[in-house]
């Protein structure tokens, strides 16, 4: 993940941001530490468009998953990110 000093973009602005926004997520850092990340918006509507946590979670049927099911759509969805350009 590409990241990027909170100092740099209070400098040189968005374009800072944006440059690097073009290989993938952006981490900002601030205090030495990541604070923040900066998705575009193609990332951030590919991220929230499928079940939420909060959807795995209140899903009675999804629940009763055993652990290799589990671990298979985890699988699943983790080789879908990869295969994204």
């Amino acid at each position: 993940m590409n990241s990027i000093p909170a100092q740099e973009i209070q400098r040189r602005g968005m374009s800072a941001v944006d440059e690097l926004l073009r290989q993938g997520p952006v981490q900002v850092i601030e205090n030495q530490r990541a604070r923040y990340v900066v998705l575009s918006t193609e990332d951030y509507e590919r991220l929230t468009a499928g079940p939420s946590a909060w959807d795995w979670l209140e899903r009675p049927s999804r629940a009763t998953r055993d652990k290799s099911a589990i671990d298979a759509d985890l699988s699943a969805e983790r080789d879908a990110w990869d295969a994204t350009p």
